[in-house]
């Protein structure tokens, strides 16, 4: 039985799942693949003398050389430490007061390839299958991280190790290979599972009993099974490697570009970063690493990044965010990165970018990639400012002020087709994980559903599944479990549990519940939807203590849609516009495409009001207050709750 649901506005509360203290301080700094050593030091100038050095022996895919100088890596312990010296030496001597983040790039150099058979940027998880390559690399990391710490341990603050396409960890490659075989053998004996002596070909894994898009564990569990051990094996890889930094270098934070899961919605088990949580967890591992989503970085858009970002905060972990969009001033060579359009925007966009930074606690560096991105007018004198607030708020550790939750399922994802399957990428065409309605189920979920409601004007959160009983969830009123596909009855529980209760509102796509983990059955989704499988459009359903809004077709919720929604659960609306809002206990952002007055409403009552960029106190003693915003515009905020 459906029934309206009263509009009632509360004030959103600081999640409790983070941790009291972060494990290491607050980063910000300078990168890029260029020595660029004025800018280096005009960043030192600016209060950012912590520079990020990637120590690479990798061309990438457009034939650059991340690396301008001659390669460390030489041979089987053959090692060219002099070019070490020559990198880390020109940095100090552009900027004497220079720190760094050392990135030490792992990927298999041409003659390592020959040796291994396979070249680790596409091919990552075959790498990671062969001693060869995990001996060599191992030896290489622990000479190189002693080597630097010897000579530049005093300027070192952290290290990233790197590896696999892009050296982010992740892989697209499905073949079979003689190491990937030993190791999926391995792997299943350690588990008791018995299976074929290969790994799944790539045709075995493009077929999926349910509708073409959800594996059926009665008969495809191999399936289900390959994709964790697609993932483990990248996850293993930067455990591996992290420990072996971190004890050489003497206990230093160690951290890695990895846990891509808010990825296009298209594969976070096809590139391997379902893992992540492990990763995470590990005592050893310090921060993870992603840029911003590469949708969503429009003006306008809220940006955001490709981890769950409320894992880190319970695992007591900050995460470091790369800010690396091309400016207006210079046309980007690649077609998923959006340039700002005139200077406006640079500025606007780039604001935005560190604001959700400042705002999640996170470390961050300003990714010069090629060169010249900071060199427009006002530019300097923006990061600057943006450096003064990071060290002002450098001791905050207050969590997100949300009342949204957004919440990622990797034990779902290993369930679902990898939506690149029987594609037609020459034609740019999706043909795989259609369900007969013609559409990709798994766009419904993550970063889709994300930017959707960057769009609306409240706060959201992301966190994981498995983070879902130690967090606490009176703040939030409407929950997205899009992803949520896979229900086993130890998952129903915590949902009965934590999540379906106090009015709270729950809204799923597709076929949530589809998979109890042992078979796949339509029926069980009206249990979690409150109505069958494929009821046209969005349907909001009272479940009692609860309500259900469910759409199967994940076109139907709309930003238009989702606000809707929010509003009946009691979301609160900072804004009347369609605007990215980001906010914490001590500080508000927005960013706005189109300017001029504009009123912001405040969860409670504010003593004090300061926009930060513009230091002007804007409002005293109100809970709400109006501002003038450019076109296009971001505000940093500094709000004094009573």
């Amino acid at each position: 039985m459906k029934k309206p649901i009263v509009l009632l506005f509360c004030c959103a509360a600081a999640i409790a799942a983070r941790a009291s203290q972060y494990n290491s301080p607050q980063l910000m700094a300078y990168r890029s693949f260029l020595p660029e050593l004025e800018e280096t030091a005009a960043f030192a100038e600016m209060g950012i003398p912590l520079r990020t050095v990637f120590i690479a022996n990798t061309v990438c895919a457009d034939g650059r050389s991340y690396c301008q100088y001659p390669p460390v890596w030489k041979g089987f312990g053959n090692y060219d430490l002099a070019q070490v010296d020559a990198q880390l030496g020109d940095m100090v001597k552009g900027s004497p007061s220079a720190e760094f983040i050392v990135l030490v790039d792992l990927n298999t150099p041409p003659w390592l390839t020959r040796v291994v058979r396979h070249d680790s940027w596409n091919e990552i998880t075959h790498a990671l299958s062969s001693p060869v390559y995990i001996e060599e690399a191992s030896n290489y990391l622990e000479r190189i991280v002693r080597y630097i710490e010897g000579k530049y341990g005093d300027r070192v603050k952290a290290y990233m190790v790197m590896c696999g396409h892009t050296s982010e960890w992740f892989e697209r490659d499905l073949r079979q290979s003689h190491p990937k075989n030993l190791a999926w053998r391995k792997w299943c004996e350690e588990r008791g599972l018995k299976y074929a002596l290969s790994t799944p070909a790539e045709s075995e894994l493009a077929s999926a009993a349910f509708e073409g898009t959800v594996y059926d564990p009665a008969t495809e569990q191999v399936k289900i099974d390959f994709w964790k051990f697609h993932s483990w094996t990248i996850s293993e890889g930067v455990l591996r490697f992290s420990r072996i930094a971190k004890r050489a270098s003497g206990g230093k934070p160690v951290g890695a570009f990895h846990g891509y899961y808010m990825i296009c919605d298209k594969d976070p088990c096809g590139v391997g970063n379902c893992d992540y949580e492990r990763v995470v967890s590990d005592p050893d591992f310090d921060f993870i690493t992603s840029p911003s989503t590469y949708s969503g970085r429009e003006i306008g858009g809220g940006t955001g990044s490709m981890l769950v970002a409320g894992t880190c905060r319970r695992y007591g972990k900050r995460f470091f965010f790369e800010i690396d969009q091309w400016p207006h001033s210079l046309k980007s060579p690649y077609p998923y990165s959006k340039n700002f359009r005139n200077l406006g925007e640079t500025l606007a966009g780039n604001t935005r970018n560190a604001a959700f930074a400042l705002v999640h606690h996170a470390h961050f560096h300003w990714f010069d990639m090629w060169g010249g991105f900071y060199k427009d007018s006002g530019m300097h004198e923006r990061i600057a400012k943006i450096a003064g607030i990071q060290k002002r708020f450098a001791d905050d550790d207050s969590a997100p002020y949300a009342d949204v939750l957004i919440v990622a399922d990797p034990d779902s994802a290993y369930g679902r087709i990898d939506p690149r399957m029987a594609a037609n990428e020459e034609l740019g065409e999706e043909q795989g994980a259609r369900c007969p309605e013609g559409f990709v189920p798994a766009y419904g979920c993550g970063e889709e559903f994300r930017n959707r409601i960057n769009h609306i004007g409240v706060c959201y959160d992301v966190v994981s599944f498995n983070d879902l009983p130690y967090i606490d969830l009176k703040p939030f009123k409407a929950i997205v479990l899009s992803d949520v596909w896979t229900i086993s009855p130890e998952k129903a529980k915590i949902l009965r549990d934590y999540v379906l209760k106090d009015g709270r509102t729950a809204i799923w796509a597709y076929a949530p519940g589809v998979s109890d983990g042992k078979s796949v059955d339509a029926r069980r989704i009206r249990d979690w939807a409150g109505v069958d499988f494929k009821t046209p459009g969005v349907t909001l359903t009272d479940m009692g203590d609860w309500n259900a809004v469910y759409a199967y077709d994940y076109r139907f919720l709309t930003p238009e849609k989702f606000a809707e929604v929010f509003k009946a659960a009691g979301c609160h609306f900072w804004i009347d516009e369609s605007v990215p809002v980001m906010a914490n206990e001590r500080l508000l952002a927005i960013h706005v495409k189109y300017g001029g007055r504009k009123t912001i409403y405040l969860p409670r009552t504010c003593s004090k009001v300061v926009d930060l960029i513009n230091d002007r106190t804007v409002a005293t003693d109100c809970d709400s207050f109006e501002d003038d915003f450019k076109t296009p515009d971001t505000k940093i905020y500094e709000t004094v709750y009573k």
